[in-house]
């Protein structure tokens, strides 16, 4: 997980999305300080950028595509560039607030995970593996090979600035979707390594309460969420604790606190990714609909139509991905509530002597289950970051797609086939 982190800060650099400096460099314990080096670059990243859109939105205005393009296609490219630029401002003018707290949340996740190695010896080489997704090369393969593609097409028409306005906006996205799925990925780390210490106090609960003899061809550990060749020898009487099971608690509300606090500063980068997104590959997909049912002998408007649609696709294969990630979390948050709920019920041999923590423990389960109907991340109450997004985008695309299609292009189609 350090090692994708890396890379995603890495890649933020590169397109001007990081400004100060990271917790890592400051062993003095300060806040972090804003680095004057990034500051200048990702300014004079964005002034390149808006000389690119000055110059394309220009160039849409006044120069005459070929004789042969219906306008339709004029139309897409500016609802592109426009798009693009409005994402680009959002994600700019809220850059300052989400580095700052980006550099917080970073902290937050590195205490936490150091006191459970402090406070949980037992579970200090315990390594939560991390399954890498291949839509993640898939959608950056994707996106390389349509900016290569777009590259080319506007090189050869010569607008050398349409290249910046069009491609610069999608990988700024793209990489502004991976490190928000970089930093969810690392809570759902330690939400496993918390679970896995939940089972194994159940796990050492069963074995003082059952005996140690087991039917033949049956497991032993009934509750397993962690891999065997991961599980450590932990000693009973050295895991069994009130107090070492009341500061598990503490640290799962500050994981949770600090999950809704990563969503938060994402949230309006979130939204606008996804809304410009969505306009775009729906447009794009009208327009090919549109030049097949009219005519699909237009091999080189179907081209064109196609390249300008399959753009976002690979933001839209990297949203799925980080749907994945955020149901991912959303899940493990709420395993421990089962978990806690199968704790109570041995009352009798462990919160006998404590029942202070038996209803603390209650009253922590039954909140976890109150919190269950609402995500954990979503898109500032907009939207939810779960699978059932997925339904309602594709509602939605359907209801936008049938109402675009009953618009007449016939004119401005049969325009450019008479003069082909």
């Amino acid at each position: 997980m350090e090692q994708s982190s890396v890379k995603s800060s890495f890649w933020a650099k590169i397109i001007g999305l990081q400004l100060y400096n990271s917790y890592e460099a400051d062993t003095n314990g300060r806040t972090p300080s804003l680095s004057i080096v990034r500051l200048l670059y990702t300014i004079i990243l964005f002034g390149g950028y808006l000389v690119g859109f000055y110059k394309a939105f220009e160039l849409l205005f006044i120069a005459e595509y070929t004789a042969n393009s219906p306008s339709i296609f004029k139309f897409a490219y500016i609802t592109q560039i426009y798009s693009g630029i409005l994402g680009t401002v959002i994600c700019y003018a809220s850059l300052w607030r989400t580095d700052r707290m980006k550099c917080v949340y970073i902290d937050g996740i590195q205490c936490s995970n150091m006191k459970i190695n402090d406070r949980y010896y037992q579970f200090r080489n315990m390594q939560v593996p991390v399954n890498h997704s291949f839509l993640l090369p898939l959608s950056i393969g994707m996106l390389l090979i349509l900016s290569i593609c777009e590259v080319y097409a506007q090189y050869n028409r010569g607008y050398y600035f349409t290249i910046i306005a069009i491609l610069y906006p999608l990988w700024m996205f793209h990489i502004t979707i991976l490190e928000f799925t970089t930093l969810v990925k690392s809570t759902e780390c330690i939400l496993t390594k918390l679970n896995w210490m939940m089972d194994a106090f159940l796990e050492s609960l069963q074995n003082q309460s059952t005996p140690s003899l087991t039917l033949k061809g049956q497991n032993k550990s009934f509750n397993k969420v962690y891999p065997i060749n991961r599980r450590p020898y932990v000693q009973e009487h050295e895991l069994i604790s009130g107090e070492r099971l009341t500061y598990m608690f503490v640290i799962h509300e500050n994981v949770a606190k600090l999950a809704e606090f990563i969503n938060g500063a994402y949230s309006v980068q979130i939204i606008a990714i996804v809304t410009v997104t969505f306009v775009n590959t729906l447009f794009g997909f009208f327009v090919v609909t549109k030049l097949l049912f009219w005519n699909y002998q237009m091999l080189d408007l179907i081209l064109r139509a196609c390249r300008y649609a399959f753009e976002c696709i690979p933001a839209c294969l990297l949203v799925y991905y980080m749907l994945i990630v955020c149901a991912s979390t959303h899940c493990e948050l709420f395993k421990s509530a089962s978990l806690l709920h199968k704790l109570l019920q041995y009352k009798s041999n462990y919160f006998i002597d404590d029942q202070a923590l038996f209803e603390r423990s209650k009253a922590i389960a039954l909140q976890l289950l109150h919190r269950k109907r609402f995500s954990l991340f979503d898109g500032s109450g907009l939207f939810r970051l779960d699978f059932t997004f997925i339904f309602s985008v594709f509602s939605a695309a359907t209801s936008y797609l049938i109402v675009l299609l009953q618009f007449d292009l016939s004119k401005d189609l049969e325009k450019s086939t008479m003069v082909a």
